[in-house]
C-alpha cells in the first residue's frame, strides 16, 4: 500500500510538468537528523531517503508545488528490555521509522542572478510513520498519519537551460501520533532538478 501511494505520487508529479509553463521537478537525496521522539528511538543519522517534488512559478521569485519523500531510520540498541502494555520483552532489539512526507509547499526565491537563486520556503501535508521495534523474536510495531509542517531554506544552480541543482535544509515537524510520539527530524536534500 505504502509503495502504490508513494509510485502514484511520483507518476502524478512527472505528469503534472505538461500543465505549467515554467515549472521545474526535482529528485533529491535526503540525509536525516532524528531528534525529539525519534532520536529517543532510532538515535543514528541516516543516509536512506529520497523527496520528489514538482513546482511551477507564479511569478519570477514565487513558486507553488508539491512533493512526496520518503526517510528510513534505524538503530540497533543491543541486548534491552521494552514494555508494551502489561507484556515485558526482553531480548536483541533493532528499531525502525519509515517516515513518508506528503505535503504542498511554496517558496520565494531572492537575488537577481538567473543561475544562482537562493530561497526560503515551507510546506504543509501529512506524514504516515510506520515505528517498529524487533526484540527478541517478538515484534511491535505502531503507524499513523500525523499534521505535518516543513520550512526549508536552499540554493537551487542553473547549470544549463533545462537543468540543475538544489542544496537545502529542511526541517519536518510532525505532531504527536498515539503509541509513535512526535517524528520530527532535519534533513539535508542534495538534488538534481529538470526545469521545463
Amino acid at each position: 500500500m505504502k509503495m502504490k501511494i508513494f509510485l502514484t505520487a511520483i507518476f502524478s508529479l512527472i505528469c503534472a510538468q505538461g500543465f505549467s509553463q515554467n515549472s521545474f521537478g526535482s529528485v533529491n537525496y535526503s540525509i536525516g537528523f532524528p531528534s525529539g521522539d525519534l532520536k529517543d528511538f532510532t538515535g543514528n543519522t541516516s543516509g536512506r531517503g529520497v523527496a520528489v517534488d514538482y513546482a511551477f512559478m507564479l511569478k519570477s521569485n514565487v513558486s507553488v508545488g508539491l512533493g512526496i519523500g520518503l526517510q528510513t531510520f534505524y538503530e540497533e540498541k543491543g541486548y534491552s528490555s521494552l514494555t508494551d502494555g502489561t507484556q515485558t520483552f526482553s531480548g536483541n532489539q533493532f528499531n525502525y521509522v519509515n517516515a513518508l512526507p506528503i505535503y504542498v509547499n511554496g517558496a520565494y526565491y531572492f537575488g537577481n542572478s538567473p543561475n544562482v537563486m537562493p530561497y526560503i520556503g515551507v510546506g504543509i501535508g501529512t506524514m504516515y510513520v510506520n515505528k517498529r521495534a524487533d526484540i527478541g523474536i517478538f515484534e511491535i510495531e505502531n503507524d499513523g498519519w500525523a499534521f505535518l509542517v516543513k520550512p526549508e531554506v536552499g540554493l537551487q544552480y542553473k547549470a544549463a537551460s533545462n537543468i540543475g541543482l538544489n542544496l537545502s535544509y529542511r526541517y519536518n515537524y510532525a505532531s504527536d501520533i498515539d503509541n509513535v510520539g512526535s517524528m520530527t527530524y532535519s534533513s539535508i536534500m542534495i538534488g538534481a532538478i529538470w526545469f521545463y
